[in-house]
């Protein structure tokens, strides 16, 4: 390299590296609200002169720097991608810069705004590495030996085993979720979904799946929990919310998914260490722990990190088959494949469907017959209690109530897979009325968008490595098993009418996160032996690219996830537990609580405090509806104070105690009048 080596230069170049960073995020308009993040358009980036200042500076600079380098660089690039491959890298490198949109004009500006900060990161961090001093290289190669420990033998037959490593990762992953879930998230379900499944598992954790029916049921409506002859239920799929009990019983149910995101550190590293060795599955697991994606669903109570602990346990459970000979252990596997299709029934098919081919010999050492039946008999045995689940609820076994439930709310057929015109519930996230084929590809295209970004959060784009690595075509067999993965989830999610929106990324595709993280080791420490001819020079350099990939990490962690613990996940959608507060502040006592807003956030942020047996001495808190209504939940509860409270949609802040304790005959005066903006049984709440 003929960048001059020196430790200062590699400092500030890093330095520079993490500052534009900064500035390229404050041009993105992301916030709370339900929407796509997007870039300022050109117009209105001169609100911003110190960013733009910043990212020109840098680009500048990094331009005068590689003066006299860029066509030694370009041909190392063309070296990699011949043919047809580089055209390739550059339309997905360029089309998954940026989230796709209706106005074609500004959606081109974001892509050339975009691209231009990706590649002005890339040769920043480029400059760093390269400028690192021969001794200095000699140390962090010794630091990543350490890490990553020496290369040991990997197959079929080699068993895998947790370490010291994987146990230290898993505590300290389990330790930053719960951190989250408790100081960024609050310990509160922020997603119509999450207020769904903490609902039902509250009730299970009862020894029920419904409650009796509360007084005035379109007073307690929310999206997602139904009232009628089966009683006061969720229809979500029940598996999330059975492995959520244990945490309702100990009064910490936000803890649950921090535990299973630590759990799935040890099962990604046990999974890895057949397929690739010690070092690539090292370095994945940190990757993965590291992977804002996986850390912020780790602070959620959304279902994906059981999902992902489920297909990790069931792969696991056919590598060990394959290993040892005993179909015990696929019984296992099948075990929690039903219970996956229990939590996400796609995610279901998609596992069961790579691990089936696996089994019978595509790609992998075929399974004995009694391995392959203990698989699919131990999915049956798993999905049984869904069955039962679904015949309580709509009389078949074979109708999920969910199902019926969105048949009912916005047209027989909304929810069901694949093509169809009557696809769809209205939202406007959903591209197109309907689904169809240019609806897939758009979903496709806004999942590819949202993964650059929310997998790593790297300034240079999450799937850079990946993307140069395969089209590279070095790929053993480890490698099409990882893409097979991906291809399965991208073709079943193709023919899902809905992306899965813009929360935690592409929610839907999380399979793919372990081969992409998979990908991106490997890749990692294969493009860095490119053009070596030596052992010594092949270390150096991957100890290069190792940097590199620590640099954009230390971006992610350092940059990337404060920006958005803040910018998005505090208060997300509106949804608060400040009227907690206000409870213990005004003493609500066992009061009803009138809440005048909408369904979400104002109600539905309240009605998570609320007990199950509306009779307990405690504050009940309703939804504000019409004068009759109103008048209706007072007459319900007699004995008991009133409070109007106005939700923070209604205040502009939080919530606001607008008259209480009132009487009965004091209450009716005040709600003669209906509110301004009572809450309703609409569709969700969309941009």
């Amino acid at each position: 390299m003929s960048v001059k080596p020196s430790a200062g230069a590699a400092a500030g170049w890093a330095l520079l590296s993490l500052i534009g960073f900064g500035a390229a995020l404050s041009l993105i308009v992301a916030g709370q609200s339900v929407g796509y993040q997007h870039h300022l358009s050109l117009q209105q980036l001169s609100s911003k002169p110190l960013s733009v200042g910043i990212l020109v500076g840098q680009a500048l600079l990094a331009l005068v720097a590689l003066r006299g380098e860029i066509g030694a660089l370009g041909s190392r690039v063309t070296a990699l991608l011949r043919g047809w491959r580089l055209p390739v890298f550059l339309v997905a490198t360029i089309g998954s810069s940026a989230i796709v949109g209706r106005d074609l004009p500004k959606y081109a500006g974001e892509i050339a705004l975009s691209s231009l900060v990706q590649l002005v990161s890339v040769a920043t961090i480029w400059l760093a590495v390269a400028a690192i001093p021969p001794e200095s290289l000699q140390r962090i190669r010794a630091f990543f030996d350490r890490l990553l420990g020496p290369e040991v033998s990997f197959g079929d037959d080699i068993a895998p085993r947790v370490d010291r490593f994987a146990v230290v990762t898993a505590i300290m992953v389990t330790v930053v979720c719960a951190l989250l879930a408790a100081f960024v998230y609050q310990r509160h379900p922020h997603l119509q979904d999450e207020v769904a499944y903490l609902f039902q598992a509250r009730t299970f954790a009862t020894g029920r799946v419904a409650l009796p029916n509360p007084p005035v049921p379109g007073s307690f409506a929310m999206y997602l929990i139904e009232t009628g002859a089966s009683g006061w239920y969720s229809p979500v799929p029940p598996g999330l919310a059975a492995i959520f009990v244990p945490g309702v019983w100990i009064g910490a149910p936000w803890l649950v998914n921090p535990v299973l995101t630590g759990v799935n550190v040890l099962l990604v590293y046990l999974v890895l260490q057949p397929l690739y060795g010690r070092r690539i599955a090292r370095l994945s697991t940190l990757l993965f722990a590291l992977s804002p994606w996986n850390l912020f669903l780790g602070m959620s109570y959304m279902p994906h990190a059981a999902t992902m602990l489920l297909a990790l346990a069931a792969t696991l459970s056919v590598i060990t088959t394959r290993r040892t000979g005993l179909a015990r252990w696929t019984w296992v596997g099948g075990l929690a494949l039903g219970l996956l299709a229990m939590v996400r029934q796609l995610d279901a098919m998609v596992v069961a469907g790579a691990l089936g081919l696996w089994s019978i010999g595509l790609g992998g050492r075929r399974l004995k017959v009694s391995g392959t039946a203990g698989l699919i008999l131990g999915s049956m045995i798993g999905a049984a209690p869904l069955l039962a689940f679904n015949r309580f609820f709509t009389g078949k076994a074979g109708t999920f109530p969910m199902m019926a439930y969105t048949d009912a709310l916005y047209g027989k057929g909304s929810n069901d897979y694949g093509f169809g015109a009557n696809r769809g519930m209205g939202w406007a996230l959903d591209p197109n009325p309907g689904h169809g084929p240019v609806d897939g590809v758009i979903n496709a295209s806004l999942n590819t968008a949202a993964t650059q970004v929310e997998l790593f959060g790297w300034c240079m784009g999450s799937l850079l490595i990946v993307y140069l690595f395969v089209l590279g075509g070095r790929l053993n067999r480890a490698d099409k098993l990882m893409l097979a993965v991906v291809a399965f989830t991208w073709v079943a999610y193709f023919f899902n009418y809905f992306a899965g929106g813009p929360d935690f990324g592409a929610r839907y595709w999380f399979l793919m996160i372990v081969p992409f993280v998979a990908l991106t080791a490997r890749g990692t420490l294969a493009l860095g032996e490119n053009g070596a001819n030596s052992p010594v020079a092949n270390a150096l350099s991957q100890t290069r690219w190792l940097t590199a990939v620590a640099l954009a990490v230390l971006g992610g962690t350092m940059v990337f996830m404060p920006w958005r613990m803040v910018d998005k996940y505090w208060h997300y959608r509106g949804m608060r537990p400040d009227i907690v507060r206000v409870a213990a502040d005004q003493n609500f006592g066992d009061g009803i609580v009138m809440i005048t807003g909408r369904e979400y956030p104002d109600f539905a942020s309240a009605a998570v405090f609320n007990p199950l047996d509306l009779r307990d001495r405690v504050p009940v808190y309703v939804g504000r509806t019409t004068p009759s209504g109103d008048s209706a939940v007072i007459a319900a509860f007699p004995d008991r104070a009133v409070w109007l409270v106005d939700g923070p949609t209604v205040s502009g802040s939080g919530y606001v105690v607008r008259a209480g304790p009132l009487s009965k005959t004091d209450a009716l005066q005040h709600i003669a009048t209906p509110p301004a903006k009572p809450v309703r049984r609409p569709a969700p709440p969309q941009p």
